[in-house]
């Protein structure tokens, strides 16, 4: 009897610590970024370099986007690789690394800046953190075309065709 007793109380302590975590209400959904995955064209103004056109191709996973900036300045063309994390308000930062040609320097960049979803612009300013000291300049990209993030989260798309 003493045996029946102690096992009827166990379950009873189970079925009341199973119960106590249903209290009706769901978990929170987890944060979606925006996809700002596909190809911009745009402007660059920088200080040493002036002003040039600009397009580029961002690839995306979850909060973490990459790709490569074509700048065409007046004098030259560069070719960038930029980093960025973006967070739930679209606020973005990352790195922005330029090697440039003809045995010139490797210059790294610190940037941030916003995606408007409205506009659907990725705009922002960058600062030399690694060599061409002292330069620093701004750029804005409008989205022309999304891809599809690896997650499988894809933005609604409202007037922005696949890539």
């Amino acid at each position: 009897m003493q045996k029946v007793a102690t096992n009827a109380g166990s379950l009873m302590l189970a079925a009341v610590l199973a119960l106590s975590g249903c209290n009706g209400s769901t978990a929170p959904a987890a944060a979606t970024p925006t996809n700002i995955s596909g190809d911009y064209s745009g402007t660059m103004q920088d200080a040493q370099g002036g002003s040039g056109t600009v397009t580029a191709t961002l690839a995306q996973t979850g909060f973490n986007a990459g790709g490569t900036i074509t700048d065409t300045e007046t004098s030259a063309t560069l070719s960038a690789q930029i980093s960025l994390t973006i967070s739930t308000a679209n606020a973005v930062k990352g790195s922005i690394v330029i090697d440039y040609p003809d045995n010139g320097p490797t210059c790294s960049f610190s940037t941030t800046g916003t995606y408007n979803t409205s506009t659907n612009v990725l705009s922002g300013s960058y600062t030399a953190v690694t060599n061409c000291s002292g330069d620093s300049g701004t750029y804005s990209l409008t989205q022309q075309c999304t891809d599809t993030i690896t997650n499988g989260v894809r933005r609604a798309i409202t007037g922005i065709a696949p890539c």
